[in-house]
């Protein structure tokens, strides 16, 4: 089959496919961790999982080494029904495996960086720009050469064919050591970004400490991003658009066993209803109720509820608050 002639996905996703090893109890640190649990990890990855669960078609380009961990990964990959034909592997490095520490706020965790940066541009990539809806990475992703480089060509031609471009600025010193190199590498890029998900974490990492949260939301607006949703755990998510829109979406009280994956899930719904015609508060709010969900389960979601579930705990678009 031709790469022009292959079914196109409604979700493109570029970037990380690593293996989390997440410890089996809740821990103050990976120091005291004893044993763990495998899981697929990697944002791009579980929001690729999580959306192909959702029964949209989602195609993953990222790369694996040729070992146990990236034939765990396609399986698992597959399983979810995500569209493996653009994964590619690697001899030239190992698997990338992060040792994560269960906690009830931010993950501790050890990034083993390997073959996912070995992304290598090719024309089955270019075709696959071309048909999908909506495309997706993240910092993570573009931590590295020659990834870097094949993701900022992707994503400047996706660009140039208007399609919905979002950017999960999950940026931290573990994954991208050189905070002077990264954030004039991000502003460059946001204003080509349709949508960004970053964390309150994120974004004091890279506009540093001493701002409220309404100041990062607003930092990000400025660099050009159309909707910014900007997670803060147990306070909840600040929104806000190009055009105006400023609204605090509360947090519900849920019981926590395991925050790791609670970014992806907030995506999972975000995405997928900015794509249906959603507003960008309802989507918001419909991201809200799926990580809310995630974060009473351990590891990444394996079985979604009927999504009227989820639109009925996002409830209605009035319950945000206005800033």
């Amino acid at each position: 089959m031709k790469p022009t002639d292959r079914p196109q996905p409604s979700f493109l996703m570029i970037g990380e496919t690593v293996v989390d090893l997440i410890s089996s109890g809740i821990v103050s640190s990976l120091a005291d961790a004893n044993t763990f649990q495998r899981f697929p990890g990697g944002e791009v990855s579980n929001l690729s999982m999580n959306l192909a669960r959702m029964g949209y078609p989602t195609a993953l380009a990222g790369c694996v080494g040729e070992d146990g961990f990236g034939d765990f990964l396609k399986t698992k990959l597959k399983a979810a029904g995500v569209n493996l034909d653009l994964l590619q592997t690697t001899r030239q490095a190992p698997t990338t495996l992060v040792p994560v520490a269960r906690q009830t706020e931010t993950p501790d965790f050890i990034i083993y960086r390997g073959a996912d940066k070995y992304l290598r541009l090719n024309e089955e990539l270019r075709s696959a720009v071309d048909g999908c809806r909506v495309f997706h990475t993240s910092a993570g992703s573009l931590a590295h050469n020659p990834g870097r480089t094949t993701i900022l060509e992707l994503l400047k031609m996706a660009a140039e064919k208007d399609k919905l471009l979002s950017l999960d600025p999950n940026y931290h010193p573990r994954i991208w050591p050189d905070r002077t190199d990264f954030v004039p590498f991000l502003k460059d890029i946001l204003s080509l970004i349709t949508v960004a998900k970053p964390s309150l974490d994120d974004s004091v990492r890279i506009f540093g400490t001493g701002y409220e949260a309404e100041d990062y939301l607003e930092a990000f607006l400025d660099l050009g991003v159309q909707i910014v949703a900007l997670t803060m755990g147990r306070k909840g998510v600040l929104l806000g658009t190009r055009d105006g829109l400023r609204v605090h979406l509360e947090a519900h009280p849920i019981s926590v066993v395991d925050v790791t994956g609670a970014g992806d899930a907030f995506w999972s719904g975000l995405l997928t209803g900015l794509l249906e015609g959603m507003g960008p508060e309802r989507a918001a709010r419909l991201g809200q109720a799926i990580a809310e969900y995630k974060i009473g389960v351990l590891g990444p979601i394996q079985e979604f509820p009927e999504r009227d579930y989820f639109l009925k705990q996002a409830g209605a678009v009035s319950q945000g608050e206005a800033l």
